[in-house]
């Protein structure tokens, strides 16, 4: 049976004690209860928090970039729109290698600027066709069993303070997260 974002928050949940009822739902739209109010704007935080500490493998995806529109700037000829469900991006490759033995060196920055108005995320590139691989957010039946542990401890650690207030309960969370967070530096790639 696939892993929902359910099973990780409820799991959450029995990590605060306190017999704190079950959720129900899913990621974003949660019960009306206190915890799945909480939940609302605390768990795609955390998941991204998490996500974005580690260059965890189970969330790399590789994109064709899209250009913005907008024309080129003075250190950059080309102009990406960000991938729209990036949570980091980590590197950027030409869309067609010419030597495979002699790749060129890529330069990316990102940054913001108005496209059509709006002010938007963008990466700025030397590189024309660019392709990018970047951590996608990739749903809770792809995770990585220490990243999911990592997950379920920062969120226990948010609800805590946010449901019941108890400053020790979330210290107590957040010192055994950081344990399992820590560990996921000597993950195997």
């Amino acid at each position: 049976m696939a892993v929902t974002s359910n099973d990780v928050a409820n799991e959450a949940i029995l990590l605060i004690g306190g017999n704190q009822p079950a959720v129900t739902g899913q990621n974003p739209t949660w019960d009306n209860s206190t915890v799945g109010k909480a939940l609302q704007k605390l768990y795609g935080p955390a998941v991204q928090t998490v996500g974005r500490q580690f260059g965890w493998d189970f969330a790399r995806n590789l994109v064709t970039l899209a250009l913005s529109g907008n024309p080129a700037n003075l250190l950059w000829p080309f102009e990406y729109l960000y991938p729209g469900n990036g949570v980091q991006v980590w590197q950027m490759i030409p869309g067609v290698i010419t030597d495979a033995n002699d790749p060129l060196p890529t330069n990316w920055l990102v940054g913001n600027t108005l496209v059509g108005g709006v002010q938007t995320k963008v990466i700025w590139s030397n590189t024309p066709n660019a392709v990018c691989y970047y951590n996608n957010n990739p749903t809770e039946s792809t995770w990585d069993p220490l990243f999911r542990e990592a997950v379920v401890r920062l969120i226990a650690s948010e609800l805590a303070m946010a449901i019941s207030g108890k400053p020790d309960v979330a210290q107590a969370m957040l010192e055994a997260g950081g344990a399992f967070e820590s560990l996921g530096q000597a993950r195997s790639d």
